[in-house]
């Protein structure tokens, strides 16, 4: 069967993918799941060990996976602490601090924005009186230093917890048959890559399945423009031969560059 649409290949986690591939689907896209990425649960540790709410001022989630990691290390009878505010990069993770913790906590959060990220969220914490002096930052194993190093500067006390662990995900039959056939086919394919982690990710597994120059050829949704110079690093390509558009993070605005990317490609 001949399709119109190149393949969406989607690379967020396992479930995290299914609205988008959705709402895809229904406009003509042939999709493949491909997650670059699994997250794990740490351990759970004990009480003492897990930061408290109740000893911070404001308390950042970096990503869902912070909500949810940082969810299972609390008490299951845990109620937030009156006057702890909440701040994270975006009304996803936004969202799902509420879910988890109650609507009534003050979720700060960068809105109408391009960008969801630290840069966006600074002003926001900036904007803060008093300032927050004991700031919890909820991650993964690593990430991105900024805030942190922002927040030092102003004689902030930093404190940086892991809540959950990335690692690469790994790819059944399922996964590498189709993504092979389509390669081996020269098929046209537009993959959704969300952050640095998942970019190494991939590259790292296309390269050992021996498709990565068929990768390089292909076009690409980010959903960040911090991703360009990395993807272009990591396939030791100039950015400006590389076809690529950059989306904000939330579902609908991904499925809409994904179709603008369909015009960019007729054009090239």
């Amino acid at each position: 069967m001949t399709h119109a649409h190149p393949t969406a290949i989607l690379t967020r986690p396992a479930g995290r993918n299914t609205a988008i591939a959705q709402a895809l689907s229904l406009q003509g896209w042939p999709i493949l799941e491909c997650p670059a990425l699994e997250i794990q649960s740490v351990p759970v540790l004990p009480a003492f060990d897990t930061p408290s709410p109740e000893n911070f001022d404001l308390i950042v989630f970096v990503s869902r996976a912070a909500v949810t990691g940082y969810r299972r290390q609390l008490p299951e009878n845990f109620t937030w602490p009156a006057g702890v505010t909440a701040a994270c990069m975006g009304p996803v993770t936004a969202n799902a601090i509420t879910r988890s913790f109650g609507v009534a906590l003050t979720v700060l959060h960068p809105e109408g924005v391009a960008s969801q990220d630290s840069e966006a969220l600074w002003p926001l914490i900036l904007g803060q009186k008093p300032l927050p002096r004991r700031v919890l930052i909820l991650r993964g194993q690593d990430g991105r230093e900024w805030l942190g190093e922002k927040l030092t500067k102003l004689t902030v006390a930093v404190t940086i917890h892991q809540t959950y662990q990335r690692e690469v995900a790994s790819w059944s039959d399922q996964v590498r048959e189709p993504l092979l056939a389509l390669a081996g086919s020269g098929g046209k394919a537009v993959w959704l890559l969300t952050s640095t982690h998942g970019i190494e990710a991939i590259v790292s597994k296309l390269s050992e399945l021996n498709i990565i120059d068929w990768f390089r050829n292909s076009a690409f949704v980010l959903t960040h423009e911090r991703l360009k110079p990395i993807l272009a690093k990591m396939l030791d390509a100039d950015l400006d031969r590389l076809c690529y558009k950059v989306a904000s993070p939330e579902d609908p605005a991904i499925v809409l560059c994904f179709d603008q990317m369909i015009e960019q490609l007729k054009r090239s």
